[in-house]
């Protein structure tokens, strides 16, 4: 009984050693691994933001590019959104993960994705019922205001989409997969840079079709983050989150300033 008590124990040991990488100590390759593959999605992230931009003013028109500028605010703030919630929420479950509290990880990882579900969601709701109002108020003009609208439907309903794919590129890294987030981003890009092309020139569907592959994109890593974070064989997997505003609030208030930045970058388009 006591051998069967430790051979349990041990493997639990094990896994915990191999799997929590943030329990170990880091030094300069060590951080450099974890360093580069963020680096590296965000060049990629905005290579394939300019390839987007391409394909739009080339193949639709310049009013279509002149909407997809107004409308970034938008865009940028569901961004920055995601982006506290991803800083500030990544850096309790890697805490936890440190101090061996695995299930408070867990707990908290859980409640900060469905979090960011939830206000996807939110933002979704009230960005469509007041879309017109938004449009006009962000300073479109009468010509503008039908790309505008075509362009944000679509980016509001992937709102939660935008929302969790920043957030799994930020856990994976939690999660000791750097590398994971990494290939994801990569994949997301090609296929919004394929898709831009076979929406807008194939199927000519206009600014909808640009904004349609920018969703797919986002649906990605989305996508494959709930799956390997479900059936994840390691330290960090989705359980079932107890609702703790202690935890919200921290995540919120450590992440604020990372949102605040990422906002402010899409203010200088009330200037043009």
């Amino acid at each position: 009984m006591s051998d069967v008590y430790y051979s349990e124990n041990h493997e639990q040991d094990n896994l915990y050693e191999q799997d929590n990488l943030l329990a170990q100590r880091f030094n300069l390759f060590t951080l450099l691994k974890f360093a580069f593959p963020t680096i590296f999605m965000m060049i990629f992230m905005g290579l394939y933001t300019i390839v987007d931009t391409i394909f739009v003013s080339r193949f639709i028109n310049t009013n279509a590019l002149s909407a997809i500028n107004i409308v970034c605010p938008i865009i940028n703030l569901i961004v920055g959104i995601g982006t506290m919630l991803a800083t500030g929420g990544s850096a309790i479950v890697a805490r936890k993960m440190g101090n061996g509290d695995i299930e408070g990880a867990n707990k908290a990882f859980s409640l900060i994705v469905l979090s960011g579900v939830v206000i996807g969601v939110i933002i979704t709701g009230i960005g469509i019922v007041f879309m017109d109002y938004i449009i006009i108020w962000l300073g479109a003009s009468e010509v503008l205001i039908k790309y505008c609208r075509s362009y944000l439907f679509i980016i509001l309903v992937f709102a939660s989409a935008n929302i969790l794919q920043v957030l799994f590129q930020c856990l994976f890294v939690t999660a000791g997969k750097p590398q994971f987030g990494l290939w994801l981003v990569l994949g997301a890009g090609c296929a919004n840079i394929i898709l831009d092309y076979v929406f807008i020139v194939l199927l000519q569907m206009g600014i909808s079709g640009a904004a349609l592959a920018t969703g797919v994109g986002y649906l990605i890593p989305t996508i494959s983050g709930m799956v390997f974070f479900s059936k994840n064989k390691g330290l960090l997997k989705f359980c079932i989150p107890r609702l703790d505003k202690r935890i919200l609030f921290e995540a919120c208030f450590n992440g604020s300033s990372e949102m605040v930045g990422s906002t402010i970058n899409s203010s200088y388009y009330f200037f043009i």
